[in-house]
């Protein structure tokens, strides 16, 4: 079995070096950004929850300067005077009113499917939540191809600290050195690195790196 990542994608190594895909025995994905486009239903439900709470809404660069971050940090940046909880629940409450945002990544079920052809171990970690997250998946279809799929609200430390990866490979029985996982976010790249693993950025500097799903090839 070998998952090729085209050198053409490793733009940030003068000589790009190869991994050891033989040794993989789990892929865990990033939810927004790489499984599924959320940016604009998350842009609109952040902006309505800045407003609903008295509050200026932020720019598509402010926002997108966040893009990522846990909740924890939304509030500690945005809306200090608020708990974690009360935001946590308004975005529980209200994200259905903006699926009609979201867009499915066009090369995620096709890639998703070969891997799990492959016998790799799948799993989503995502700074999302629980209700939110599960909804998600299983509107686009996707649940069904992970065997983990770990929260915000599953461990005390989300992204960037490593613990939702580390959950993650131990409930997978794998070893973070014998796990890729692939985000599109600082936080993303910073959270793999702590947790020990291989980082695959999507669409974002790393050092492997690519720009659709469909450059991780099967063969």
């Amino acid at each position: 079995m070998t998952i090729k990542v085209s050198y053409v994608e490793c733009k940030v190594m003068r000589q790009p070096r190869k991994i050891n895909y033989r040794i993989i025995k789990a892929v865990l994905f990033d939810l927004d950004g790489v499984l599924v486009d959320s940016y604009y239903a998350w842009f609109h439900q952040f902006n309505d929850a800045l407003k609903y709470f008295g509050h200026q809404p932020v720019t598509k660069k402010v926002f997108r300067k966040h893009w990522g971050q846990s909740t924890e940090e939304d509030v500690r940046i945005f809306m200090p005077e608020r708990t974690v909880d009360e935001i946590k629940k308004y975005f529980d409450m209200h994200f259905g009113e903006y699926v009609s945002y979201l867009k499915v990544n066009r090369n995620a079920e096709r890639t998703l499917k070969k891997l799990h052809k492959m016998n790799l171990k799948l799993g989503c970690v995502t700074n999302s939540h629980r209700g939110i997250t599960r909804k998600i998946l299983t509107d686009t279809k996707l649940k069904h191809f992970f065997k983990v799929i770990v929260t915000a609200d599953d461990v005390k430390r989300p992204k960037p600290a490593p613990d939702m990866i580390l959950k993650a490979c131990k409930i997978l029985k794998v070893l973070p050195t014998e796990t890729i996982f692939i985000g599109d976010t600082e936080t993303d790249i910073e959270s793999g690195n702590n947790a020990g693993c291989i980082v695959i950025g999507y669409k974002i500097k790393s050092k492997h790196r690519v720009k659709n799903l469909k450059t991780l090839e099967i063969f």
